[in-house]
């Protein structure tokens, strides 16, 4: 529960120590909201009724102008008439929350903040001007912890309006139920989603909200549509293929529903983020499966292509979360400062980097310019190709030419992004220097899932040596290059010696990439496979190898180890690895307090990652 204060009064440094003191008292998140502030209530959800928020700030966008600066969802700089910012773009509204976690932090922060009010470091009270929640959110940037921005979204708001009756009457003209809509949308949604996806899904919301239907219930009704137009891919002749590709925009519509229902309803939890992002990738790899056997069906062997695209796609994925996390720690990450320091320090590195290599920094300023222009933002979202795209071009595909060109196209526009995101991402981690902060490195190297041999291998190297791997510029990249390397070889080596057991290998991959899945969301979740779990499995190097000696052993060993890995990887890591992590979040239910207390971005807390 998240208690409220509403700070107020004529000493401003008497009112900041009474804060600090009730934030070491509360013994939960408190927020705060500045006495003066008109706004509606239901506005305020997502800073005083949301477990999930963390330390946050309640931000309205307003291009290149403001009193905060926003990188990567996260606040890194805010300012008060004594406090500067460097290139501000977004306005602090007057709310905040501060976890639990953080607020030992914070309070001394705000102790800090007090100590300057009353020497003088300010200012004078009259040149400060009494507010407070201000310093406050100056006090939460400054302490150095984790910030997250909320953003506010066409919801009318005022600071000590001249006309009060005229600004609670514009407050109340918006509904709490339009309220709770606009922040059921997503602010980072590709552009099929956007502009086709979302405009279908929310009279579904609506009702689903009306019928009381939980998140998760969504989530499921939606892989169960998911896996019926599988079913239909699979058929391959016309009519189910069509039926099938109305399936899949159906399953995705659907997906839509069960983040909006989450987010419109404050009904969050890290079990249906990992079940909604889970299922995600289920309902994606059956519809290549589907369209495979399909396309078997009219004639043509599409295994081997269905195989190549889960490699692709599962790389990718790997690297679109990673490189989403570590680049913000990096670039957004906030280092503890004076409280009484009128500067930011972010001068001359404000657009989120900074590079010794003129030429590469000039490209990537390029680059944010011409995203400021819609046209061009919504062209480069729409060519990552996310789920709604690479969706998009299953259904059309398949249902106006077939199975067989469904995945020859979807191969050729994954591809194709591939390139572009990664070249993107190389030419960006040019730009870093230094070791990445404590927290990438333990994420990235929470997804090693290394075995026996990998262990006994890593322990030769030094300690220093080790960490400091996860802590470099490209670390982001190992998880993925992990994977490629473990789902590469077999793909390869069925390929090129037994192409007979394609299907058979489409199998074995599956499983060990939900897996591999897995390991990924319980780390951007701030838990890690258990070590037991991972070994049983042989790890990835563990699997390798005896892929390889199956493989020296003769094909009909090769055959039996496909086949017996299949089965047991998929008792292991789909049926007793979720009974573990759903006991797991049983626990942290009954103790609320995260392994990782980094907080949460939206997309995140429900599992819609826009990949």
């Amino acid at each position: 529960m998240t208690a409220l204060l509403v700070p107020s009064g004529a000493n401003t440094e008497e009112v900041l120590r009474d804060v600090a003191r009730k934030l070491r008292a509360a013994g939960g998140a408190v927020a705060l909201v500045a006495p003066d502030l008109v706004i509606a209530q239901a506005a305020l959800v997502p800073i005083v009724d949301d477990p999930f928020t963390g330390t946050a700030l309640l931000v309205q966008a307003i291009a290149g102008s403001g009193d905060t600066r926003v990188r990567h969802h996260l606040v890194n700089s805010v300012g008060s008439s004594h406090h500067r910012v460097t290139a501000p773009d977004h306005q602090f509204v007057g709310a905040l929350v501060v976890s639990a976690i953080d607020a030992e932090v914070v309070a001394h922060a705000i102790e800090s903040m007090a100590t300057a009010v009353s020497s003088g470091a300010l200012g004078s009270q009259s040149e400060l001007g009494i507010d407070p929640v201000q310093l406050v959110a100056v006090a939460i940037v400054r302490s150095g912890v984790s910030c997250r921005a909320v953003e506010l979204v066409n919801v009318p708001w005022f600071r000590s309006p001249a006309d009060l009756d005229a600004a609670e009457q514009a407050v109340a003209a918006v509904s709490a139920e339009r309220i709770a809509q606009l922040q059921a949308n997503r602010l980072d949604d590709g552009f099929y989603s956007t502009f086709v996806v979302r405009k279908l899904s929310k009279p579904i919301t609506r009702l689903a909200i009306q019928l009381g239907l939980s998140p998760n219930l969504i989530t499921v009704i939606s892989l169960f549509v998911g896996l019926g137009a599988a079913a239909c891919f699979a058929l391959g002749y016309r009519w189910p293929v069509v039926f099938g590709a109305v399936l899949l925009q159906l399953s995705l519509i659907i997906d839509c529903v069960d983040g909006e229902v989450a987010r419109a309803t404050r009904k969050f939890s890290a079990l249906g983020a990992w079940l909604d992002a889970s299922t995600d990738r289920v309902k994606e790899y059956l519809a290549y499966a589907g369209l495979a056997a399909g396309a078997m069906v009219l004639g043509s062997d599409m295994w081997p292509l269905a195989l190549i695209l889960m490699v692709i796609q599962t790389t990718r994925h790997m690297t679109d979360y990673d490189f989403s996390r570590v680049q913000r720690m990096r670039e957004a990450k906030v280092e503890p400062r004076d409280v009484a320091d009128p500067d930011d320090g972010a001068a001359g590195g404000a657009g989120g980097w900074t590079s010794g290599d003129r030429s590469i920094s000039s490209a990537m300023e390029l680059s944010a310019r011409m995203n400021g222009r819609s046209a061009i933002r919504w062209f480069k979202r729409a060519i990552h190709l996310p789920i709604g795209e690479r969706w998009l071009i299953i259904s059309v595909v398949a249902a106006l030419f077939g199975p067989r060109w469904a995945l020859l196209a979807l191969f050729v526009g994954v591809s194709l992004a591939l390139v572009y995101v990664t070249t993107g991402r190389i030419l960006r981690t040019a730009t870093w220097h230094g070791l990445a902060p404590a927290a990438a490195g333990v994420l990235l190297a929470r997804q090693f899932d290394g075995g026996p041999i990998a262990a006994l291998i890593a322990r030769t190297l030094p300690v220093g040596a080790r960490e400091r791997i996860w802590l470099m510029p490209s670390a982001w990249a190992i998880p993925a290059l992990l994977r490629l390397v473990e789902l590469g070889f077999v793909t390869i080596l069925v390929l090129v010696w037994q192409q007979s057991l394609v299907v058979l290998a489409f199998w074995w991959v599956a499983v060990f990439t939900f897996h591999h899945y897995d390991v990924l969301y319980r780390a951007l979740q701030g838990y890690a496979m258990p070590r037991w779990l991972t070994w049983l499995g042989l790890g990835w190097d563990g699997r390798t190898i005896l892929l390889l000696f199956a493989c020296v052993l003769g094909a009909s060993i090769f055959k039996s180890t496909l086949s017996i890995g299949a089965g047991v990887g998929a008792l292991l890591f789909v049926v007793v690895a979720s009974v573990q992590w759903l006991v797991t979040q049983q626990q942290a239910n009954n103790n609320p307090v995260p392994l990782n207390p980094a907080p949460l971005n939206p997309a995140e807390r429900t599992g819609k990652d826009g990949t």
